[in-house]
């Protein structure tokens, strides 16, 4: 998504999301040849007033200042639209995208900040070349910036959900593969399918783990819609595995549920499990729900 051109002296990226909770912050350092270190991960709970000094003394306290950080808008910041795309240069991709998109959304384009990134050419049968664009206000821009200066750090680039949860699925195994990715949070989810580093769907979930009694059916049939429209409409085959990511509540019934009524070879993903004794080591599974997009922040890499 979007970068800057700050650097720093000190190794490795935090990754950063401020929600309506709180707070999550994740340092990730690579070395040469190594695989990368979580160094460190945490949530504070936090009302949005209160997000300025929280950052700045999570950032204190850990002695992380000057580091550059990858901000992940909060899903509720922003819109991802799935839009056809025109035959253009991928640096021209933007440009041309900003014209149709200011017929598909409410507020006044000016306003908006916006970033593409198109799906693989094999995505869709290759009938039509598809992209997603991804939109959010510019207060919020300025907004995050104060924030991320306030605390003593650099704002490298800002992402999308969507793509930090690549990169937790890029470090999961999915080179070669189709992985599939399942976010539920008490009124939503999102599931995302990804070959290597390629996004090829992500698709938000309406129902979450917290619908009208306990019965979980809605949920599970937009999962399983979802899983049927990778595997009728994009060409990509079967997905080899779904990695259900940790959830902040109800995540025992909701694994046994989905087990139980999903075709598909479903993995409980936890961070202990990408960082073996690392700073993960000792967070709850409602901890790491918090942290996760601030942990795939951080495994950004300059390239992308």
């Amino acid at each position: 998504m979007l970068k800057h051109n700050n650097k720093s002296s000190k190794k490795g990226l935090l990754g950063v999301e401020t929600g309506p909770e709180g707070i999550a912050l994740a340092w990730v350092a690579r070395d040469p040849g190594a695989a990368p270190s979580l160094r460190h991960c945490e949530f504070r709970a936090c009302a949005p007033a209160a997000q300025l000094d929280t950052l700045r003394k999570m950032v204190s306290s850990a002695g992380l200042e000057g580091l550059p950080v990858n901000l992940v808008l909060h899903p509720a910041t922003y819109q991802l639209l799935l839009m056809e795309s025109p035959e253009v240069e991928p640096a021209e991709l933007r440009d041309a995208m900003r014209w149709r998109l200011r017929e598909m959304i409410s507020e006044p384009i000016d306003e908006q900040i916006m970033d593409c990134f198109a799906l693989p050419a094999d995505a869709y049968r290759g009938r039509s070349r598809m992209a997603y664009c991804a939109t959010f206000a510019k207060t919020a821009m300025l907004q995050f910036r104060h924030l991320i200066n306030h605390a003593g750090l650099t704002l490298q680039c800002i992402d999308i959900t969507e793509m930090a949860l690549r990169n937790v699925g890029l470090l999961a195994g999915a080179d070669g593969i189709n992985l599939g990715l399942l976010r539920l949070r008490t009124s939503e989810g999102l599931i995302c399918v990804q070959n290597g580093a390629e996004l090829y769907m992500a698709r938000r979930i309406e129902q979450g783990l917290a619908p009208l009694g306990d019965d979980l059916a809605g949920m599970i049939l937009e999962v399983q819609r979802s899983l049927d429209y990778f595997e009728s409409q994009l060409g990509k085959g079967y997905i080899s595995r779904l990695l259900l990511l940790p959830m902040k509540r109800e995540g025992d019934r909701a694994r046994e549920a989905l087990r139980a009524n999903l075709a598909v070879n479903l993995q409980a993903l936890e961070l202990r499990d990408l960082f073996p004794g690392q700073a993960a080591a000792e967070l709850d599974e409602s901890e790491q729900a918090y942290c996760l997009a601030a942990v795939g922040a951080a495994l950004r890499q300059e390239a992308d």
